[in-house]
């Protein structure tokens, strides 16, 4: 199974238009995108529940970021609302045992699975703390519009967007090396 983190540094910088974008652009991964929230979503969507704090979308569409995600391709989409600081891990392992590969929007997430790659998104001049954190592990940082990489790890990819909803052929490339090699597959 490959894994995915796409984390962000402040509350709408793009994070779920560069999920969709990375499901769109390597489809043959056959996704599940697992959103990780904060926020009490209560009943959004129409999706049926899995565990108390985990709910399946199943209408693709714009109207939920786990709509969109389904809409980009995603095989399933998952929203985990979280309580506090606790991330339901064991909940998320057993929702996602039998996927093929996962892709989360989560800046938390990487305190719970090491990914085979990480994403740190960057739009806006103020950082979370959780992002901070996420970009201590990152592979790749990814500017969008006018965002600034501030501290950025020596070592780590980066990539230059104007928006997140089309990545541009080296960046897709770059992932797909890496997705491959660190699970021995051959690439296409």
């Amino acid at each position: 199974m490959a894994i995915v983190v796409v984390g962000g540094s402040g509350k709408d910088v793009g994070k779920t238009g560069l999920v969709c974008a990375v499901i769109s652009a390597l489809p043959e991964f056959a996704w599940t995108a697992v959103k990780v929230t904060g926020h009490d979503y209560g009943s959004v969507g129409r999706g049926k529940g899995l565990e108390a704090a985990i709910r399946e979308e199943t209408s693709a569409g714009g109207e939920t970021d786990t709509g969109r995600y389904l809409a980009a391709g995603a095989k399933r989409a998952l929203l985990v609302t979280r309580v506090g600081e606790e991330v339901p891990i064991e909940e998320i392992r057993r929702a996602v045992s039998a996927d093929r590969n996962v892709i989360f929007e989560s800046n938390r997430v990487v305190e719970f699975v090491e990914p085979d790659v990480c994403l740190a998104l960057v739009g806006c001049v103020e950082w979370k703390s959780s992002f901070e954190r996420l970009l201590r592990v990152a592979d790749a940082v990814v500017i969008v519009g006018h965002g600034e990489a501030k501290d950025v790890p020596e070592g780590v990819a980066r990539f230059d967007l104007e928006r997140t909803d089309c990545l541009p052929e080296e960046m897709v490339g770059w992932l797909r090396t890496r997705l491959c090699l660190a699970h021995g597959e051959k690439l296409r």
